[in-house]
């Protein structure tokens, strides 16, 4: 399980149907995107271009008293270099997913140690204050795995930055146990936590489908690499990344144009039909990702379709997912992004508190998928009584 840290548009017209009347909305008019525009603002250029991050292995001594550390003399054995070599298709993974716009590069940087009343926080403590001005983030991975009940890892986006963003400066930083990178893994080292703990780095949030009676979200949205990033290799045993990542987070690290998305406002009627691209489709081709139905001052739902291919292939189908995003705190981590329906197919609808989505078909021409879903007010339930 994933730790969170943090316990851590130019303007666009929806076509109204005949009959029916809708809101010409641009993102600087909905509250809760200008939001999310204004955090990653914060951040400066930190989702964009290069991203150099130093990797680090943090020796851990036979008997610490980190009880987050399972107690075996059984300890990792790659090096700084070796490690970097293994993240190789991690930089493939981010550039496949930003359509090119971004790409962490990997160097490796000097051993630390801690004693054995240090914890693991110490590792990225000591790691970050040897980084160097040049370094934006770094990634610790101790050289012993965590116990089964533990987390896996963690990662932040430090404060936020606009210039000389140094990880010294930032605190901008991931942490991994050794898990994934002991010896009986044979050199085949899954790469789905590091990518789920760089996306916290991004500034991306948790997704799922509930929460437990702690509170605590559940990593159970097989659709997002910031929930259940694991699910593509449970069902494929020889997948190593995490399936892709919700539209709602390309469109906060910029990898999403405003072009890209289409605004619906409930405080008028809707009745619209939108012709969907599927997220993973090459920017060179002109069309909508996503939808933003606008219900509230900080909350909407999105609605996108995902297909079943690459890092998406452990999904049965392609589908229409919608998911409940609320903007709360001062970060993108303290979003909320609830799964509302995560497999939507020809013929599915989904109606709640007066408002439907239908979906009208779900086709692939030569590689193209594309949904045609059809968006309108309904009557809400009356209750009596």
């Amino acid at each position: 399980m994933k730790h969170k840290r943090y316990v851590l548009l130019a303007l666009l017209f929806v076509a109204p149907a005949c009959g029916e009347s809708s809101l010409s909305l641009g993102a600087a008019d909905v509250a809760a995107l200008l939001k999310i525009h204004n955090i990653a603002d914060s951040y400066g250029e930190m989702t964009l271009g290069v991203d150099p991050w130093e990797v680090v292995v943090c020796h851990i001594p036979i008997f610490t008293s980190d009880e987050i550390f399972e107690p075996t003399l059984e300890r990792m054995t790659l090096s700084s270099a070796e490690i970097v070599k293994r993240f190789t298709p991690v930089v493939s993974y981010f550039k496949r997913h930003s359509y090119g716009r971004y790409q962490p590069v990997f160097s490796a940087g000097q051993d630390v140690t801690i004693s054995d009343t240090e914890t693991s926080d110490d590792c990225v403590e000591r790691a970050l204050d040897q980084s160097g001005p040049e370094v934006r983030g770094v990634i610790v991975v101790a050289d012993a795995e965590h116990g089964a009940d533990e987390f896996g890892g963690w990662g932040t986006p430090g404060v936020g930055c606009t210039v000389s963003c140094s990880a010294r400066k930032t605190r901008r930083s991931v942490y991994a146990g050794g898990g994934d990178f002991m010896d009986y893994w044979n050199g085949d080292s899954p790469l789905d936590l590091v990518e789920h703990e760089i996306g916290h780095a991004l500034d991306w949030p948790h997704s799922t489908t509930s929460a437990s009676n702690s509170g605590q979200e559940l990593y159970d949205n097989a659709l997002d690499l910031m929930s259940d990033s694991s699910a593509p290799r449970m069902l494929i045993s020889t997948k190593r990344h995490g399936p892709g990542t919700l539209a709602i987070n390309l469109y906060a690290a910029r990898w999403f144009d405003d072009e890209h998305l289409q605004i619906l406002d409930r405080s008028r009627r809707v009745n619209t039909k939108v012709q969907l691209l599927a997220t993973d489709t090459d920017l060179s081709i002109m069309g909508t990702r996503f939808v933003v139905i606008v219900d509230g001052v900080n909350s909407f739902l999105t609605v996108e379709l995902i297909a079943a291919r690459g890092d998406n292939a452990h999904l049965k189908f392609d589908a229409v997912a919608i998911h409940r995003i609320t903007v709360a705190g001062t970060s993108g981590v303290d979003r909320q992004q609830i799964v509302i329906d995560g497999d939507m197919q020809d013929g599915d609808e989904w109606t709640k508190d007066g408002l439907n989505v239908d979906v009208l078909s779900i086709t692939s021409v030569d590689g193209q998928i594309e949904a045609e879903i059809n968006i309108r007010s309904v009557e809400r339930n009356s209750v009596i009584g």
